[in-house]
């Protein structure tokens, strides 16, 4: 994955529109993705491509060939699967969405399970920026110089840095924290959970906004040209008192 694409991608969100209806959200737990109605074998409905204007579900032929991913059912269960090179963001805006405050549901959860990393793949290194798997919150705009891009924090796992590592990336405005590395539990389920407002005030040293911008997902190999393959489930934002 190149850098100057991720930096097109943030920038892009931030006026990319769109006409999805609001998800409701249930109590202290607001759903954004479990795939249980998305059609098996096609790319989830409600994920935008990676200029943030067209839904990829609706595309053909070669251009449509460019996205690895596809929703796939075992034991009864819908999930997002990723399998190839090609570094293709899907993002799930958030900005027009009702009902959100972090500040009631800090606590970002989500499953996914490993199959194979990209070998050799290095989040801290420009020209190896692959990943098996990974999960974006997109906050509100920081600074580069003159422009404003969006504050953001990547957790992923990687194929070589250690677990508990955190680096920062354009400007400090991107922080990312590895939150699994290598082949540990491949091929099992792994569920996480991550309070967004606590990390962000730490990484950050302020209070983030209320309403995120967007989440994004993202496996790619394209740098270290190696094959990732990894499956997404159960994104969600939930209250501290839910266990």
């Amino acid at each position: 994955m190149k850098i100057t694409h991720l930096f097109a991608l943030l920038l892009l969100l931030i006026i990319s529109s769109t006409r999805l209806k609001a998800q409701d959200s249930v109590g202290d737990i607001f759903m954004i993705e479990d795939f249980e109605n998305e059609e098996i074998g096609n790319l989830p409905k409600k994920w935008y491509n990676q200029r943030g204007n067209n839904l990829p579900y609706t595309y053909t032929g070669d251009i449509r060939n460019e996205y690895k991913y596809q929703v796939m059912s075992e034991n009864g269960n819908k999930f997002l699967n990723y399998n190839g090179q090609s570094g293709k963001h899907l993002n799930y805006p958030l900005a027009n969405k009702d009902n959100i405050d972090i500040y009631k549901t800090p606590v970002l959860h989500w499953r996914w399970r490993i199959h194979e990393i990209p070998e050799g793949a290095n989040e801290d290194d420009s020209d190896r920026n692959d990943t098996a798997a990974s999960i974006y919150v997109v906050f509100d705009l920081g600074k580069v110089l003159f422009k404003k891009v969006p504050k953001s924090i990547r957790y992923t796992w990687s194929s070589t840095l250690p677990e508990g590592k955190e680096m920062s990336k354009f400007y400090g405005n991107q922080k990312i924290i590895v939150i699994g590395s290598g082949d540990d539990n491949a091929g099992k389920w792994q569920t996480f959970e991550r309070n967004i407002v606590e990390d962000y005030r730490r990484l950050f040293g302020d209070k983030p906004p209320a309403k995120p911008l967007a989440i994004l997902i993202l496996s790619d190999g394209d740098s270290t040209r190696k094959n990732a393959n990894a499956d997404y489930d159960d994104i969600f934002l939930k209250s501290l008192t839910i266990d």
